[in-house]
């Protein structure tokens, strides 16, 4: 990540990679310096539109603080409860809403956030399928600076019996302060688990305050792990969109949980409780449309050469940066 890679071939090869991200994914640029046309040999005619949008200024202050009282500290209810942990990696947990449920019980908070996702304008414009959602899947992470997540696609049940994603993904980053915050940034690939090649095109999103990230579950997407060293965590909460999806109760942590009623744990409490902020002005009226960083290249040979193999590496063959 310090423009380096070619010291890195020998030591990668010995361990048995054959392909890695690409040196400007590991090696991303600073969001605030980017311009439409640093990407190199972009031919911006020949673009497709990126399966993915997003929006800043999306969460109000009072929206954010609400967040962080959950999610920002990582001795808060909702990590201890479900005994969360970076390294070792927790086992992934989820919990689930129906919008019958949000319509009828309402949620407070938490009811709202996922309403005003839903309806967002942005949104609306990008992802024509959005309102055949039904159910909405909620989970969250924090980790520290350099604390990468493997390339993935979305799926219910993590892809048990089957790979079925959902209408859309979304990303909200918690936290606070200037844009420059901890954590690497998302990465959403052009990518189907259909396919038979690997991506060819990203687009990369900088952890920034109030920013809502979102993008067609279809897609491979991941974080790349923060560059050099900085205190701080990335939380991030994310909501999954769903025309259907399985609820599965049971105990202790796991995919798809109910989210909870009747006993609230703390953490729930707190995100069912409503926010009054006595305000009536259109709750869009700040969000402001972002460009993401643009990628023309996701993989590279050990020799930083474009990956133009028309086989598909071994997962365990491809280095994402940990």
């Amino acid at each position: 990540q310090s423009g380096r890679c070619k010291k890195a071939k020998k030591g990668l090869a010995s361990i048995g990679f054959t392909c890695r991200l690409a040196k400007r994914v590991l090696d991303y640029p600073d969001e605030s310096k980017e311009s439409d046309d640093s990407s190199p040999n972009a031919d911006h005619k020949q673009q497709k539109a990126p399966p993915c949008t997003i929006v800043d200024n999306f969460l109000s202050q009072a929206e954010l603080e609400r967040l962080q009282s959950v999610f920002e500290s990582t001795t808060a209810n909702y990590w201890t409860s479900h005994d969360y942990a970076v390294e070792p990696p927790s086992p992934y947990f989820s919990y689930v809403l129906s919008l019958e449920q949000i319509e009828t019980n309402g949620f407070g908070f938490i009811g709202e956030l996922i309403q005003k996702v839903l309806h967002c304008p942005q949104l609306a414009e990008k992802f024509p399928k959005l309102p055949n959602t039904r159910y909405v899947e909620m989970w969250a992470h924090n980790r520290p600076h350099a604390s990468g997540h493997q390339l993935h696609f979305d799926s219910d049940d993590e892809g048990r019996g089957g790979v079925r994603n959902p209408i859309i993904s979304t990303i909200l980053y918690i936290a606070d302060g200037d844009d420059n915050i901890a954590g690497g940034p998302s990465m959403v690939t052009n990518q189907k688990l259909s396919d038979e090649k690997l991506a060819t095109k990203g687009w990369m999103s900088s952890p920034k305050p109030y920013r809502l990230v979102a993008f067609d579950g279809r897609y491979l997407h991941g974080v790349v792990p923060g560059k050099g060293t900085r205190e701080g965590r990335r939380v991030t909460l994310m909501f999954a969109f769903w025309d259907d999806i399985k609820i599965r109760r049971g105990l202790g942590p796991g995919s798809a949980r109910p989210f909870p009623k009747n006993v609230l744990p703390p953490w729930a409490s707190q995100l069912a409780k409503p926010i009054e902020t006595g305000k009536t002005e259109n709750q869009y009226d700040n969000c402001k449309t972002a460009e993401p960083i643009k990628l023309d290249r996701v993989y590279e040979t050990l020799d930083g050469k474009a990956w133009n193999k028309q086989e598909m590496p071994a997962y365990d063959e491809v280095f994402q940066g940990f």
